[in-house]
Formats: structure tokens, C-alpha cells, sequence
């Protein structure tokens, strides 16, 4: 039914102010531009992997899913007009809806891609994953697995962390708890560890130091490096996330530093980047 997250909209008072950072020092490429929102593209196909939106400060503005066909989207459709969710549009290739917690989150088949690499020498080539912030864990698992159709791969003890797959990628959708119902971080793929480090280098000397990493987590296997956009959110560069089949079975991880990040070289997780990861609402300016 789904098949793979295409993009995450992210909300900021002014995109235009962080459209320097995402295509000069992170490595995307513009594609569509109006006057409340920036897209832009990975160096892979999909269309765009991420919108700049205008509203407030550290929202998380969108969710976009990809669908099987036009099958996929009228089961799901269905699915959904059973649940005490609001629907927002429905259409034979498209459905938009508020999940249990009002994240919006957008479904649809058909959609073009590129067919040319994108311009940029460097650069992620995906949207990997985006983590959630959930007041009501409980309840997010279960719409995601009962109803969105997603398979747990695997969880921290007491789900405290629970991650979600679509296909054979481990997660591309990771719930958290969290006081309040946010945006925990963004992860943006590259080929491998080598790319990862390269990243690195080139943030570095842009100004942008890691606040977590480089090291490899335990879930998922995946090689990381976290850092911040000018706005305050948390981004990743990410490489060799786990692939499994359908032989899987899921595993409870101790919540423990060792399992967070295997190689002991991200320097440990500060109170500071769990704040920020944690999104707390904001006055307004």
C-alpha cells in the first residue's frame, strides 16, 4: 500500500532564510518555488525530498508518503473513513489527512520524477527517515501499524523508541515520546560512510559542527551525523541503514548509550541537542 517517504515539509518564518544553508552547505537543489513555499530535490529522483514552508517557528508541516497505485490509495481511503481522523482531500491518486495527533500527512501514487541527476556535485540522494515526537505513543504505533500498514522493525525497551518500515529499508518513520507533539529530526541519505564523512568535512567548514556523531547506531545499523539548520531543527546525514525482509523479527533494544551509537565516536547525546530534538513549542516573536 505504502511504498516509501518522499518528503517532509518543515515550517520557518522566513524560508528565504534558510534557502542558502539547504542548497549551498546541505546539498539540495531548488525545484519549485512560490510565494509561501521552497521545494527542493535530493540527487536522486523523487521530485523534491523537502518543502520550506512559511508559518511558525519549527513546525512540522507535511508528511508525504508514496502509494502502490491507485489501489493502495482507495484501500487506505477506505481504512481511514473508519477512524476518528479528519480527512482533507480525496482523490483516485491522492488522500490527505490529520493523523491522530493533527500531523498532516499526504498519500498519492502517480507523481512525476526526474529523469536527469540533479545539478549538485554533492549532496544526500533521499529522504531516509523522519522521527516523531508523540504525546500518545501508544496510540501513534497503532495507527501507523493498523491502519497506515506499517511493520515494526524494531523498538527501544518500553517502546521508548519504536521504528517503523514501509518496504525492506529498516525504518523511514521512527515514533518518540515527547512532552508535546513535534518534530524530532529529519535523516537525509548518502551512498555510504565515506559520503557521510565527506559531508561532515564540508559542514565543518561551512560552520556547522556535528551536535551528535559521526558513529554508527544499533537500530538499523545506520552510520550518523546530527546536526542543526540555521532555524534550530535537527538534521542527519545518514548512510547503510539496515535492509530486511519479510523474515525479520523484531528486536527490543536496551535504551543504553552503547546501543545509540556502537563505535563510542559520536561523543555522547547532550542534554542541549535532546532539548532541541524534543521541539518545544515557542513564543511568538
Amino acid at each position: 500500500m505504502i511504498t516509501h517517504l518522499r518528503s517532509v515539509e518543515i515550517h520557518v518564518t522566513n524560508p528565504a532564510e534558510l534557502l542558502s544553508f539547504y542548497e549551498d552547505v546541505w546539498g539540495l537543489a531548488v525545484v519549485e518555488e512560490t510565494d509561501d513555499r521552497i521545494r527542493l530535490r535530493g540527487r536522486g529522483t523523487e521530485h523534491h525530498v523537502l518543502t520550506l514552508a512559511t508559518g511558525e517557528e519549527h513546525r512540522l508541516g507535511g508528511i508525504s508518503l508514496a502509494a502502490d497505485g491507485e489501489r493502495g490509495i482507495a484501500k487506505l481511503t477506505d481504512r481511514l473513513r473508519g477512524e476518528q481522523v479528519e480527512l482533507l482531500s480525496t482523490s483516485d491518486t491522492r488522500v490527505e489527512f490529520l493523523d491522530p495527533e493533527g500531523r498532516r500527512i499526504e498519500v498519492a501514487c502517480g507523481l512525476s520524477e526526474h529523469t536527469a541527476p540533479s545539478p549538485k556535485a554533492h549532496g544526500p540522494d533521499r529522504l531516509s527517515h523522519v522521527v516523531l515526537n508523540s504525546v500518545d505513543l501508544a496510540a501513534a504505533k497503532d495507527f501507523y501499524t493498523r491502519v497506515l500498514g506499517f511493520e515494526v522493525s524494531d523498538t527501544y525497551e518500553n517502546d521508548q523508541m519504536v521504528f517503523l518500515r514501509c518496504n525492506s529499508l529498516h525504518h523511514c518513520v521512527v515514533l518518540a515520546p515527547g512532552k508535546w507533539t513535534s518534530l524530532n529530526h529529519v535523516a537525509y541519505e548518502v551512498r555510504d560512510t565515506d559520503e557521510v564523512m565527506k559531508a561532515l568535512g564540508r559542514l565543518r567548514k561551512a560552520g556547522f559542527d556535528t551536535v551528535w556523531g559521526p558513529g554508527r547506531h544499533g537500530p538499523g545499523g545506520n552510520v550518523f551525523c546530527y546536526f542543526l539548520d540555521p532555524a534550530g531543527n535537527v538534521i542527519e546525514y545518514t548512510a547503510e541503514l539496515l535492509e530486511v525482509g519479510d523474515d525479520w523479527v523484531p528486536g527490543e533494544w536496551a535504551r543504553t548509550p552503547e546501543n545509540a551509537d556502537v563505535w563510542g565516536t559520536g561523543g555522547g547525546i547532550t542534554p542541549a541537542v535532546i532539548e532541541a530534538m524534543s521541539n518545544p513549542p515557542r513564543e511568538p516573536a
